[in-house]
């Protein structure tokens, strides 16, 4: 499965909230300043993780977004979820609202719907085992590991 630009964004803005760096608010300008994501796009992502109980939006001049929640109880399906929807590898195995395919005969006989509603369960279990603290420490390494300089040797 491919997750979508819209998801992506989610994951980093979400990553950026949630570390220990970031003030308890912040605003929409810095969010995307510093994850380098288009601000239109951002307004559009912040306001479906707000939708779904994620982040808290605070108007005003000295406003700004912040979670709504510890890191450890926001999952890597929620977020993704919150901003694409239900996940499933094809419209049939959709566990909400299936739908049939053009060239299917009968949804509860398909050998590929089947197969595919156990993939997508799969990879939503998987989905639901990574917390937004898992993602904030694997940002917060990746961030120590660029600055870490390799050791000048001279002779």
């Amino acid at each position: 499965m491919k997750l979508s630009k819209k998801s992506a964004y989610a994951l980093k803005a979400l990553a950026c909230l949630g570390s220990p760096d970031t003030p308890p608010l912040i605003s929409i300008q810095e969010l995307a300043r510093r994850e380098n994501i288009p601000k239109k796009f951002l307004e559009q992502v912040l306001l479906a993780l707000n939708k779904a109980g994620l982040v808290q939006s605070n108007r005003g001049k000295a406003g700004g977004y912040a979670l709504r929640g510890a890191p450890a109880g926001i999952t890597l399906g929620d977020i993704v979820r919150a901003v694409d929807g239900p996940l499933s590898p094809l419209p049939c195995a959709n566990p909400l609202a299936p739908v049939k395919c053009a060239d299917c005969a009968s949804l509860e006989h398909c050998w590929l719907r089947i197969l595919m509603t156990e993939v997508g369960a799969a990879v939503n279990t998987a989905l639901d085992q990574t917390t937004l603290a898992d993602i904030c420490r694997r940002a917060e390494q990746s961030k120590r590991s660029r600055h870490v300089r390799a050791p000048m040797y001279e002779i």
